[in-house]
């Protein structure tokens, strides 16, 4: 390893090109990895900015692991954490364990900068990983289901684990320069879906109070269109009765996505999945 040189995430102007660079080489060019998105990513956050580290061979940024700062109620304490967001290994340098020596770091840092859990979603190939060499614990897969309209509402506060959205941040979130938002609203809520690339399908991202409604976030309305949707998450305190949904059969799920978490104090917590509210909104899958 001595090849290496680990290094904090450089959030400069520079360093986001370079590592939009490395992502959409990883990647592909259809992930839409520019600087601009990574930027949004990285440094607007109102939580903070991106912590995480990069492996260096010479002038060639050979790895890249980064999470980015939340705030999440953990039986009823506003806590905060990190979301386990983008790791990326250029092919010339794979098979070196440097995303486990990445992530460490970051954690490393994540704690000595006041956060005080991780969370994330794995899919089935990079699960094992997490829990073998990060100490991280298989909370449940996520649940899917797909209908029509809207799922059931509920604003309880009695969950282990539920995301902070407050206004600020969702209009950061539905800033997103990479997609374009649709909200549904209602008397004391509104719904936020996302276009899936499939033709009349959304996804269902999360469901909020009508007093949380950003501004000046370009959210388009469908009033009258009840679209194909797709909900993923954990909320077992959501309804379902009366709803047209179905669980998503598992032959079609391109992968299974596994939420997983670890605790960077010496408290030991974990969150058990009846308990938690995770949703789309949570995450980066939209």
């Amino acid at each position: 390893m001595s090849d290496y040189i680990l290094k904090p995430i450089d959030l400069t102007a520079h360093g986001i090109a370079q590592t939009a660079n490395l992502l959409t080489e990883v990647f592909g060019a259809s992930t839409q990895f520019t600087p601009e998105f990574v930027d949004w990513e990285y440094n607007k956050n109102p939580v903070g900015t991106a912590v995480g580290f990069n492996a260096w061979a010479g002038n060639e940024l050979a790895a890249h692991y980064v999470t980015q700062p939340i705030v999440a109620y953990i039986n009823g304490k506003k806590t905060k954490g990190l979301l386990s967001l983008n790791s990326a290994t250029h092919e010339n340098h794979r098979g070196k364990r440097l995303f486990t020596l990445l992530a460490e770091k970051t954690f490393e840092l994540g704690l000595a900068s006041g956060y005080e859990f991780v969370i994330g979603v794995a899919n089935a190939n990079s699960t094992p990983g997490f829990l073998k060499h990060l100490g991280f614990t298989l909370v449940a897969p996520l649940d899917v289901k797909f209908g029509t309209g809207t799922p059931g509402v509920t604003f309880a506060k009695d969950y282990e684990y539920a995301r902070d959205w407050d206004k600020d941040l969702l209009t950061w979130r539905l800033n997103n320069p990479k997609l374009h938002y649709v909200v549904k609203l209602k008397k004391d809520h509104f719904t936020v879906l996302a276009p899936t690339g499939k033709f009349g399908i959304h996804a269902v991202l999360g469901t909020f109070p009508l007093e949380s409604l950003p501004k000046n976030v370009p959210l388009k309305s469908t009033a009258g269109l009840n679209p194909v949707t797709i909900w993923m998450g954990l909320d077992e305190k959501l309804s379902w009765k009366q709803k047209l949904y179905f669980p998503f059969p598992d032959r079609l799920k391109p992968s299974p996505l596994n939420l997983i978490f670890r605790d960077l104090t010496n408290q030991g917590r974990m969150i058990v999945s009846n308990q938690i509210k995770f949703l789309s909104l949570d995450f980066d899958a939209y």
